[in-house]
């Protein structure tokens, strides 16, 4: 594995090496045993053209881990700002020696245009595009599931929310797909029903109750006002959360070994409901800790195929 750009892009076999590898840093509490200088004298550069907590910080923090030295540029601070393209701005940091370039960007397309125009010796990671795609969260999803159900063939898995507008639904249903997932359920109002021709392997309800009896994994979903194009589009709020939130009531429709999941940020009582967000079913926190060892693994495997 050379770069990350989609999930779809990857077989069974290197999601779980992926997988295997995150679960052994885990195991050793996100410490890089006999790897801590694995990405010694590499440097990665974070670039996030949208506004980022938890992968920006992860990335960081797993990159460090590995022992290279990390800078972070966003737009407002670099000169795209003055006009500067991205693949110059690449082309610029490259001559500086850059070796790893980790991108969240707001237009979709972007990332097979940079693989034209970078050095053999760079390495390109999504960290999130448009709507389309945010691969390394949907394998930090994978992680979290794995550890809590052992057997994908057998989990009932529901992505309830805004899924006209979620890159995390649609990289997460890749990944499901690709592990061969007892049933994956799409939920949402009508408003927000996804193009099904982008969710290979996965039905759409917007009956919220149907969908959640006997689930295994909820995996819940903000409304991304920021993505809508108009105020058409936009709903209430309290009425969304009256007829989709993820509340106690409802959660008692799933199995009671169910796991609820959030790809964050949260908004809480909208989407869901504060006591199941911090519920004992809730394993929200535990997404962020597995994030890291998720990154570090991508990271690595990047970098041991590299070599």
């Amino acid at each position: 594995m050379k770069h990350l750009l989609y999930l779809k892009d990857l077989n069974q076999e290197t999601i779980n090496q992926i997988l295997d590898t995150a679960d052994n840093f885990l195991d050793h509490n996100n410490q890089p045993i006999g790897s801590e200088d694995l990405l010694k004298d590499k440097t990665i550069a974070n670039l996030f053209f949208e506004p980022s907590t938890r992968t920006r910080s992860s990335f960081q923090i797993a990159a460090r881990k590995l022992g290279a030295d990390v800078i972070n540029i966003d737009e407002e601070h670099s000169s795209r700002a003055k006009g500067e393209t991205l693949i110059d701005t690449l082309k610029t940091l490259e001559a500086m020696g850059v070796n790893y370039f980790i991108i969240r960007n707001k237009h979709s397309g972007v990332f097979h245009d940079l693989l034209e125009h970078i050095e053999n010796r760079s390495r390109l990671i999504n960290a999130g595009e448009s709507n389309i795609s945010h691969p390394t969260q949907g394998l930090l999803d994978l992680v979290t599931i794995r550890r809590h159900k052992k057997d994908f063939h057998t989990v009932k898995a529901v992505i309830l929310g805004d899924l006209a507008h979620s890159r995390v639904a649609r990289s997460l249903t890749e990944g499901l797909e690709k592990m061969n997932t007892g049933e994956i359920i799409l939920v949402s109002p009508k408003d927000y029903e996804p193009d099904m021709t982008l969710f290979k392997g996965a039905r759409y309800t917007d009956n919220i109750e149907s969908a959640l009896r006997n689930a295994d994994v909820v995996v819940t979903l903000r409304v991304q006002k920021e993505r809508m194009e108009n105020e058409t589009q936009f709903i209430d709020l309290s009425q969304y959360y009256k007829d989709y939130g993820l509340t106690s009531k409802r959660l008692e429709l799933c199995k009671k070994d169910a796991i609820v999941m959030h790809p964050g940020p949260m908004n809480r009582g909208v989407e869901i409901e504060t006591i199941v967000a911090d519920g004992p079913q809730s394993v929200i926190t535990e997404q962020v800790t597995n994030g890291i060892a998720t990154r570090m693994a991508i990271l690595s495997i990047i970098e041991k195929s590299a070599g």
